[in-house]
């Protein structure tokens, strides 16, 4: 009899905990991964992108609203205000103040703060593994009208990411992504020492 209710007991929290999590809206999720994201002092990732059937492999570098992302032709900085984008082939850097708005087109991270306002936020097709989020624009001329995010259930690390913009869609796969320690501010600057030969041209 005992053994019975003991049982009884655990199918009853795994029902629980079963109804726990359907009952977690999409919102709910993202608001997980965001707090995830801000308690790493920083986190780098890798990653494969694919932008009209073009693919191409980088990796990036976040520590709050700022970041620094490498790819084979091309490498930007963005210290939360300035933003120096670097193309390898014609050796010059341009440094801009982008908008919050250019700013989300470049950093597949941008959804972390992107989906709180502005936006409809519902499932998709979740898995066993990850959830599925649908983003929404609510406004027809937003830079992003559309953004697919895939949220990992164990630590609610994104894995997949689409956006979709008037452009083209970009397409993000997470190949890792790990937490790392404080990084100086320098991390996400342009460093014209290490760059003598670079032509810089102030678009500001």
């Amino acid at each position: 009899m005992k053994r019975q209710m003991k049982n009884l007991a655990i199918m009853m929290c795994g029902w629980m905990l079963a109804l726990g999590v359907q009952a977690q809206t999409a919102t709910q999720v993202l608001d997980r991964a965001s707090n995830a994201y801000k308690k790493m002092a920083s986190v780098s990732a890798e990653f494969e992108i694919g932008i009209s059937g073009e693919k191409d492999k980088g990796s990036i570098l976040l520590q709050g609203n700022k970041f620094c992302t490498k790819m084979h032709d091309s490498s930007i900085w963005f210290d939360g205000k300035t933003m120096w984008t670097y193309v390898h082939d014609n050796e010059e850097v341009n440094v801009t103040e982008p908008t919050e708005a250019q700013v989300s087109r470049i950093n597949p991270y941008s959804f972390i703060n992107m989906y709180k306002r502005g936006y409809d936020v519902a499932f998709g097709a979740n898995s066993s593994t990850y959830y599925d989020i649908v983003l929404t624009a609510r406004d027809g001329k937003a830079s992003i009208q559309k953004a697919i995010l895939w949220i990992k259930k164990t630590d609610y690390s994104p894995i997949y990411i689409m956006m979709g913009t008037s452009r083209a869609d970009v397409e993000i796969s997470v190949i890792s992504y790990k937490a790392g320690k404080k990084q100086p501010d320098t991390a996400f600057r342009f460093d014209k020492k290490k760059y003598p030969k670079v032509d810089v041209v102030d678009l500001r």
